[in-house]
């Protein structure tokens, strides 16, 4: 990767002296940006780009260069890598189009590339992207001009799946105060993908904080085990946001867990940001770029009494406290600036002082006076207004600086948008509620750096025996086998016994006493109650009798009978468990039984989970609060849930034979918790 960000020698091949070229624009970032290491262009015929000589060979170039940089037609490009190789040069930027994305036939090129690569120990960068950006060293590769003045030097590297994209986000972050350190444009991502990427930057000593833009996810279990493990924020940018298949689900876990959960889910465990926009990240990165905020509460001062309300507004939606304010501090504060009297109240409304300069004094007499967690100081000012609205941004700059505190400074300006934030090394907002999001988003990412170690994943290895047994054989697993090896994973399940005809049926119902349920076991029929296999609180032998005659004439082929003691009443729930394309095994939690697909009130977790995971996945499901007790009914018996939800992780983990695991539903009671039902799909 040094010889990609920061190469001594760089080889621009596709360069020719026509206006329209776009690789002589490669030549023209890298003067620019200063960049001082040697360059090389090779084109189809001499000449000469911004004083760098046009070689009309390859083999006229020195041996070892550090990397080349490729914008030729397509066709061409196996070729030239080839010839990279022989000349020992073993890293390439190959930004041109017509691969894998365009056509079969651009596939095969890119599959030639790989092989070619592999037999030169060489790796390269997309193809289909606009290149690498490293403000460092004067690196600037892209086939468009970039202009210096408009880049600003700061924390964030970005790695992006569009080249678009990342020139959008240099843009962006340059303007909102945060600075970049490195760009990358991974295009098809077909040698160096993400991961690569940010193995290297969350080492890189210049990268504060990592941004991506991705439309596709190579490996999430170790993207996810790459950002839990470093020290540097990860903010991702997921766009493609569909879901993965439109088949018909096996389970209603499957049925659920279109990719966008499922990434949400995983990036939440991994510590990552989502971003939901170019705007979304920008913010979340200048939140970060402020000093750390170690708590929930936020300070509102404003100048403007109706933008205070909109801070409140935003506050309590992000899940922050205002904390009141000492009582004595309206006084203090008009004895000292000299100021009309100040409510003390949180927000705190400055609407009668006109002295910018004082402002400055209250930030930091409330920061001394009520310790926040962060402050967020929203300044209207108008025109004739603007010199001293910058003198204050300037003395925030120095507060910050010298406290160590999170001020997000938010401006409204009439003809002065954006002009501060030239002047200022702080990030300056234009929106209330960018601003808190930024700072909700800081707090919430250093809260789980805080407990990141605090759980470790519940305890997997080998799979008990039965278990093993039971989950071998690949097909549908009928629902006496799944609740079987719910048993073997120690998931409470109400007691059952099969029978193969409806006399069977009818002993096995007086023996265990009634009343019991009465369910077709078939590996034809997955939706037992949509086929009418299901018949619940049978209180006689006559009753499981014709229920029993009739199930099992309404179903061709083998089946059998389960006959189960009927559970006591509680709250309805279901567990379930998934293989991921990208991240392995998932388990979700829901409440609603058959209802769950409808009311999709589901929270998914990537396996192996915590018992924090567990948690959290209660807490996300908005109906969760029947687990609490209503109207007179006890609270269930959240250990035995919690316990249930690492099981079935167990289960999901040291079972890689398992594509699909439902236990719909577990019933929670006061006390324990019993599974009546289950399915799973194997293979």
């Amino acid at each position: 990767m040094e010889r990609i960000f920061t190469p001594s020698s760089i080889v621009v091949i596709g360069v020719s002296e026509r206006p329209d070229n776009l690789a002589r624009n490669i030549i023209g970032n890298l003067h620019s940006f200063g960049y001082r290491g040697d360059i090389y262009g090779v084109g189809r015929q001499s000449g000469e780009v911004e004083g760098v000589p046009i070689l009309p060979s390859l083999d006229q170039v020195p041996d070892g260069v550090d990397l080349a940089v490729i914008l030729t037609p397509a066709n061409v490009v196996p070729q030239l890598l080839e010839t990279c190789g022989k000349k020992g040069i073993q890293r390439a930027v190959i930004e041109s189009g017509g691969f894998g994305e365009f056509s079969a036939e651009g596939h095969r090129l890119e599959e030639r590339l790989l092989e070619i690569a592999r037999r030169w120990d060489m790796r390269f960068v997309g193809p289909n992207c606009i290149s690498v950006i490293n403000l460092e060293a004067g690196v600037c590769l892209p086939f468009v001009r970039i202009a210096p003045q408009a880049t600003r030097p700061g924390p964030v590297s970005v790695v992006a799946q569009s080249g678009g994209v990342s020139v959008t986000y240099l843009d962006r972050f340059s303007a909102a105060g945060v600075g970049v350190n490195k760009v990358v444009s991974i295009g098809n991502k077909t040698d160096l993908k993400e991961n690569d990427y940010l193995r290297f930057l969350l080492q890189d000593p210049g990268t504060g904080i990592v941004c991506l833009y991705l439309e596709s996810i190579d490996a999430g279990r170790e993207l996810m085990e790459l950002a839990h493990s470093g020290d540097k924020p990860v903010i991702i940018h997921k766009a493609n946001r569909g879901a993965a298949s439109q088949r018909i689900a096996f389970s209603h876990t499957a049925a659920l867990a279109d990719d966008d959960r499922v990434v949400s889910a995983a990036f939440r465990q991994a510590g990552i940001i989502r971003a939901a926009s170019f705007r979304d990240a920008v913010a979340i990165a200048q939140g970060l770029a402020l000093p750390p905020v170690r708590g929930n509460d936020l300070l509102i001062i404003s100048r403007s009494g109706g933008h205070a309300v909109i801070g409140a507004d935003a506050a309590e939606r992000h899940g922050f406290h205002l904390p009141p304010l000492p009582s004595d501090l309206g006084q203090r504060m008009q004895a000292r600036f000299r100021a009309d009297v100040i409510a003390p109240t949180n927000p705190l409304d400055l609407g009668v002082i006109f002295d910018f300069e004082v402002y400055a004094q209250i930030v930091a007499e409330c920061l001394q006076a009520v310790s926040p967690s962060a402050v967020l100081l929203i300044n209207t000012y108008s025109v004739a207004e603007a010199e001293a609205a910058h003198h204050l941004a300037r003395r925030v700059e120095e507060i910050v600086r010298e406290t160590s505190r999170p001020i997000a400074l938010c401006t409204y300006a009439q003809g002065d948008e954006g002009m501060i934030q030239q002047e200022v090394g702080i990030p300056v907002f234009g929106e209330i509620e960018e601003a808190v999001r930024a700072l909700a988003a800081a707090r919430d990412y250093h809260l789980w750096r805080a407990r990141r170690s605090e759980h470790l994943p519940h305890p997997v290895g080998q799979p008990p025996q039965e278990a093993a047994w039971l989950l071998a054989k690949e097909g549908v697993l009928t629902a006496d086998r799944a609740l079987a090896a719910c048993q073997a994973y120690s998931i409470p399940v109400a007691p059952w016994q099969v029978a193969a005809t409806p006399d069977e049926a009818a002993r096995a119902a007086t023996q265990m006493g009634y009343p019991v349920a009465l369910k077709l076991l078939s590996a034809a029929v997955v939706h037992k109650s949509d086929a009418g296999g299901v018949a619940l609180g049978l209180t006689d032998a006559g009753a499981v009798q014709w229920e029993a005659t009739g199930m099992l004439a309404r179903v061709d082929g083998p089946a059998a009978l389960m006959v189960q003691r009927m559970a006591p009443d509680g709250v309805e729930v279901i567990l379930g468990g998934k293989r991921d394309a990208t991240f392995g095994p998932v388990v979700m939690f829901g409440l609603g039984g058959v209802q769950v697909e409808t009311l999709g009130d589901v929270a998914f977790r990537v396996a192996p989970l915590t018992r924090r995971d567990a948690e959290e996945m209660i807490a996300e499901v908005r109906g969760s609060r029947l687990l609490e007790g209503m109207r007179g009914r006890p609270p269930v018996d959240r250990e035995a849930l919690i316990a249930a939800l690492l099981a079935l992780s167990r289960l999901m983990v040291e079972n890689p034979q398992v594509a699909e695991f439902d236990i719909n539903p577990l019933i929670l009671l006061d006390h324990g918790a019993a599974a009546v039902d289950a399915r799973a799909r194997i293979g």
